[in-house]
């Protein structure tokens, strides 16, 4: 009881802090370009290999509330050679949209919290050894991405900031023959353009 009654207190001042944090000025809109990297981890039957996937992605943040902000992105990637796929590659292009919550206690640090769904297509059948008759993933239909994850923008100028870093969790329901969908990791930095005031 005593505990519960500490993480309330807690809870409670952490509540009444979050107004008093949030006095930096927000931008309306934001548009960020950024390098990309996807560590795309694809299994099937007999076939498990990390694909090193290089890209990049374009996004347009429009900031509803000084904190909420919804986004949209587009990207484009392209993997390493899968010498398990008989030396194939995959690109792939992905279609993201969801809800960004920023923590603007800061003038110069912007901290980000986002979730994001949309889908992803590819332009690859791959097959283990490059054996047709070995079908182990369709990347060259379009399937669900959906990813979780946050990331940290630091202001150079008013309209000019870099992001520092996103970090996410990525799933793709490309269809591999047994497993139905991938575990990635995906990681981005870049340049944010910023315009307008909130």
């Amino acid at each position: 009881m005593r505990s519960g009654t500490i993480l309330a207190a807690f809870a409670l001042a952490l509540a009444f802090q979050l107004p008093a944090g949030a006095q930096t000025t927000a931008s309306k809109v934001e548009v960020a370009g950024a390098y990309s990297y996807i560590r795309l981890n694809l299994n099937g039957p007999g076939f498990t290999e990390g694909a090193q996937t290089n890209g990049g992605t374009g996004s347009l943040a429009i900031n509803v509330t000084h904190s909420l902000g919804i986004v949209g992105e587009i990207g484009g990637y392209k993997t390493s050679t899968m010498y398990k796929a008989g030396g194939q590659n995959v690109s792939f292009t992905s279609f993201l949209f969801g809800p960004r919550y920023n923590i603007r206690k800061w003038d110069t640090l912007t901290p980000y919290f986002q979730t994001l769904v949309g889908g992803v297509k590819g332009n690859h059948e791959l097959f283990l050894g490059g054996n047709p008759a070995a079908p182990i993933i369709r990347t060259d239909q379009s399937a669900l991405a959906w990813t979780l994850g946050g990331g940290l923008d630091a202001k150079v100028t008013r309209c000019l900031a870099v992001r520092v870093f996103q970090a996410e969790y990525m799933l793709t329901k490309w269809n591999n023959f047994g497993v139905g969908h991938q575990n990635s990791f995906r990681v981005e930095t870049g340049l944010v353009f910023r315009f307008g005031k909130r």
